[in-house]
């Protein structure tokens, strides 16, 4: 129970002009028990928590809420302090120093843990980069020794606790943060294993703290993760870049970039992302049509369907050979495996509800066009032929 709740029958008493004595007289005790409470050396016993309720016609929640509210102030003021002095990059020691006494005053609240443990996870990373002899330069790649890094001191705690809030907090912030900074922490000190499981069940946190920490301890993966870094900016480009403007003129640009950049980043392999390209293109034509630029839109519509048969040939090689392997210089450690990517061919999908959909754009504009005839007869005919 928090004593202070002497503070709120005092306030309480005030309020109703009630003396000390007639209080104590109602509850069976003596004037100098109510004093006492109200004094905070001492507290009532639980059974006289629900009279005392009743007589100031309260409910047990408003009896404590003085308290939980004051509570609430205080550990906020502690984060705050925190927080300013986390800005103000003042020293990793000051940080842990406040949140002791913090912790001391609030045990086990879980906004001033996690303060506590990025407060001792910055001091004991402040260390460890502060070592001269902790890593070596081999053909100019500079890595750590994992070993020197594991016995610098201060990394278990900051472990253990953030460990913690991830098996016990709901707040999605706390968790995310903690994954991040374990990750980077597992990396250093050698447990790669548990670094990749956190990256893997946290998504957001695989991309850039994999990626940095696994710079500096393991090359290979390094460069896999910063990979998945691009793929992902690029795939996230794809979803919002055009969808974030009105502009028409505006959103072609955007597309017009965006294929850019899967031209360089691929370099003519595309893989499961031709089915991000197919889609580029057919906005882009849906965008022409309605400027009514007809042979440019039916140039972008072929390059549309170049990249879902191209998607359906990837289906094909996939299912084959169980994977099928990325090749440019920014894909080249990613692959894709048959038994992880969920996909189906597309050709016939984009014939029926693209090319012949009577309510789309692009067959209102078409229907009649030549090559647009020639072109729904051949994938026609390659369909009966592939079936």
């Amino acid at each position: 129970m928090n004593v202070k709740i002497g503070t709120k029958i005092k306030n309480l008493r005030a309020r109703d002009g009630i003396t000390q004595e007639k209080l104590a007289s109602a509850l069976g005790v003596t004037a100098q028990a109510v004093s006492k409470w109200e004094s905070e050396n001492g507290y009532p016993d639980l059974e006289f928590l629900t009279p005392i309720a009743n007589f100031f016609n309260v409910s047990l929640d408003e009896l404590f809420s003085h308290d939980l509210a004051e509570k609430q102030r205080r550990i906020d003021e502690y984060c705050a302090e925190y927080d300013e002095l986390f800005r103000n990059w003042s020293l990793p020691e000051k940080r842990v120093e406040l949140m002791r006494r913090a912790l001391a005053e609030y045990p086990a609240n879980e906004k001033l843990l996690f303060r506590l443990a990025t407060a001792l996870w910055y001091k004991w990373d402040n260390e460890v980069r502060s070592c001269d002899d902790i890593g070596t330069c081999i053909d100019g790649k500079y890595k750590r020794d994992q070993n020197k890094v594991r016995s610098i001191k201060g990394w278990d705690e900051p472990r253990q606790i953030m460990e913690e809030l991830l098996s016990n907090s709901t707040d999605d912030i706390i968790r995310y943060e903690s994954t991040q900074l374990l990750i980077y922490l597992y990396s250093n000190i050698g447990e790669k294993e548990r670094a990749i499981e956190l990256a893997e069940h946290y998504p957001d946190s695989k991309n850039t703290f994999l990626a940095t920490a696994f710079m500096l301890n393991y090359e290979d993966d390094s460069k896999m993760y910063s990979q998945r870094l691009i793929i992902g900016g690029l795939d996230d480009l794809t979803r919002k870049l055009p969808r974030c403007v009105e502009d028409r003129e505006t959103k072609k640009k955007a597309i017009e970039k965006l294929i850019d950049l899967y031209d360089l980043v691929f370099s003519g392999i595309y893989g499961f992302y031709n089915s991000n390209l197919f889609s580029l293109y057919e906005e882009y034509t849906e965008l022409l049509l309605r400027d009514d630029c007809k042979e440019k839109a039916f140039k972008m519509l072929e390059k549309a369907v170049e990249h879902v048969k191209a998607y359906d040939d990837y289906i094909d090689k996939l299912r084959r050979y169980g994977e099928f392997r990325y090749t440019s210089p920014f894909t080249d450690k990613l692959k894709d495996e048959s038994n992880k990517v969920y996909a189906v061919k597309q050709l016939p999908e984009f014939l029926k509800c693209v090319l012949k959909d009577k309510n789309d754009i692009i067959y209102q504009k078409f229907n009649s066009f030549p090559g647009y005839i020639n072109l729904v007869k051949s994938i026609e005919r390659e369909i009966t032929e592939n079936t």
